[in-house]
């Protein structure tokens, strides 16, 4: 009997090794031989399922992106206006292992926005979608009374947004000096500045 390959499988097997190549060398040193390496697949399995380097690339910016979505609507569900954002701002955040992955795979892959269209094409839609969730789950903590500020939803998620990218870039960089307990402080420190309610319960409870 010929073996039965789950292709899907198959291809995830290949995009989780060149994360972890990325994350060992960086991503001008990953190669599709080193990816082929590490996948434990020969660059010709590689090459049936992805057409080169690129489009590997590209595979890994929808998959985490589809992963991300999928644990932020799962950290939100059964939460209130409050808990709903301050999930989603935690879920942005390198506290473990798995969202400093993330944060370094999107580091890495700004610079390729500069130069390659499809990854520019692709971050600007998920940074636009991003905002615009953000900005929603603004206007519901407003509508429930836990927002007093006269900036408009719009600059409270800009500003939410530049507080996640900084915080984010320096954790990568500095991780001893901004460990997962201290961003949370900082990022609770930033939504009272703002004129947010805190929930403390709601706090306490995510992760």
């Amino acid at each position: 009997m010929p073996k039965i390959v789950d292709h899907d499988e198959r291809r995830e097997e290949i995009l989780r090794a060149a994360i972890r190549v990325i994350d060992s060398v960086g991503l001008d040193n990953t190669t599709t031989r080193a990816i082929a390496l590490e996948s434990g697949y020969s660059n010709g399995v590689l090459s049936h399922y992805f057409q080169d380097k690129d489009d590997i690339l590209q595979s890994i910016l929808v998959k985490t992106h589809r992963e991300f979505m999928a644990r932020v609507e799962d950290s939100m569900r059964g939460k209130d206006e409050f808990g709903r954002l301050w999930a989603m701002l935690l879920q942005n955040l390198p506290l473990d292992r798995e969202r400093r992955v993330e944060t370094l795979m999107e580091m890495t892959f700004w610079p390729r926005a500069v130069s390659n269209p499809a990854s520019r094409e692709f971050q600007r839609d998920a940074a636009n979608d991003l905002l615009k969730r953000i900005r929603a789950l603004i206007a519901d903590v407003r509508a429930a009374g836990r927002l007093d500020s006269d900036l408009t939803d719009a600059d409270v998620a800009e500003l939410l947004i530049a507080v996640i990218d900084g915080l984010s870039v320096h954790a990568e960089l500095f991780p001893k000096r901004l460990p997962a307990a201290h961003q949370r402080k900082l990022m609770r420190v930033q939504l009272e500045v703002m004129g947010f309610r805190i929930d403390q319960a709601a706090v306490d409870a995510a992760r």
